[in-house]
């Protein structure tokens, strides 16, 4: 490293092609100063999260478990069904887009419209 003394003095015209770049010592003030408050922002960071912790700890000793049993879901097959239908699911919507590819424009209306309807109706059920 040079000492302060070696660096050059700092440039007052900016005529001369030393002078087009900025001051080395400007640039290292810079990146100390956001060197600080980078650290103190982890400083408060840390200083928050110690007296944060204590409540967190105090509230799950003092939280009540109602539940001791585990309750049984009469629906089990259900796992079963998204398991075959994130497999089908790919390969029918590949189908799809291929059946709707030959008719052009149209059949990607279809297929808009078709999803948009089919929605549509799945939710009015629902809403009933």
């Amino acid at each position: 490293l040079k000492s302060a003394a070696t660096l050059p003095p700092p440039c007052t015209a900016l005529d001369t092609p030393r002078c087009t770049a900025p001051d080395p010592r400007t640039q290292m003030a810079v990146s100390g100063l956001a060197t600080r408050a980078v650290l103190l922002l982890c400083s408060v960071v840390a200083a928050v999260g110690q007296s944060v912790r204590g409540a967190a700890e105090a509230a799950v000793a003092t939280a009540e478990y109602p539940m001791t049993t585990v309750p049984t879901n009469g629906h089990s097959d259900l796992a079963i069904y998204s398991m075959v239908a994130a497999v089908v699911a790919p390969f029918a919507g590949i189908g799809i887009m291929l059946a709707a590819k030959e008719k052009g424009w149209w059949g990607a209306c279809w297929l808009i419209s078709g999803l948009i309807t089919l929605l549509w109706v799945y939710l009015a059920y629902i809403a009933l």
